[in-house]
């Protein structure tokens, strides 16, 4: 039986759109994030507003404005070693002068823990001063991991200033802090070469 040029062709560009979709499924799977997909050092720029002491237990927690919200901006070298954790050296300025009891150069008393879903979404920890702050964030991986944006969603500070209608935050509280940041790899093929 002999075939047709027509059905030939028709065989054949099936079996490329076949090939060009399975390939095409291979480059989605790998795009997929992991814990690995942070790997490396990132310059990130921080830019937040300290609003004021929460009460209760989150996500219903009670806003108790400061009288002035703080104004933070501040500069941070994050390592991350691919495996979940990292150390950050930071640079944070409030309302124009460095935080109270930060050193004067450098914080570098900080370490960091991590997760990274399949989807490029995460959490990240930033541990200070052996648990004297706790900043968590939630996160999202880009451009195979060379950049990632991030909102703060929790920050316990163990000491802290008073609310203006009296809440206090002498034995440890929850602060509310509305924070972006923006990090870009710094290291490897993007950045500078280690």
């Amino acid at each position: 039986m002999k075939m047709s040029n027509s059905y030939l062709n028709k065989v054949a560009v099936t079996a490329i759109a076949l090939l060009s979709l399975n390939n095409l499924a291979f480059a989605q799977d790998n795009d997929a994030c992991t814990v690995a997909s942070l790997r490396g050092t990132y310059g990130t720029k921080i830019h937040a507003e300290l609003l004021g002491v929460l009460t209760g237990t989150a996500p219903n927690q009670t806003l108790h404005r400061f009288a002035v919200a703080g104004v933070i901006d501040g500069i941070a070298l994050q390592t991350f070693d691919g495996n979940g954790a990292g150390t950050q050296k930071d640079f944070v300025m409030l309302n124009g002068t460095r935080l109270p009891g930060a050193p004067a150069d450098f914080e570098t008393d900080e370490t960091l823990s991590y997760t990274v879903n399949s989807d490029c979404t995460g959490e990240l920890v930033v541990n200070i001063g052996n648990g004297k702050r706790t900043i968590t964030t939630k996160l999202i991986v880009l451009d195979h991991g060379n950049q990632l944006y991030s909102v703060t969603s929790a920050q316990h500070v163990a000491t802290g200033p008073s609310a203006a209608d009296g809440t206090s935050c002498a034995g440890g509280c929850d602060l509310a802090i509305q924070t972006s940041t923006v990090s870009l790899r710094v290291d490897g093929e993007r950045g500078r070469e280690r």
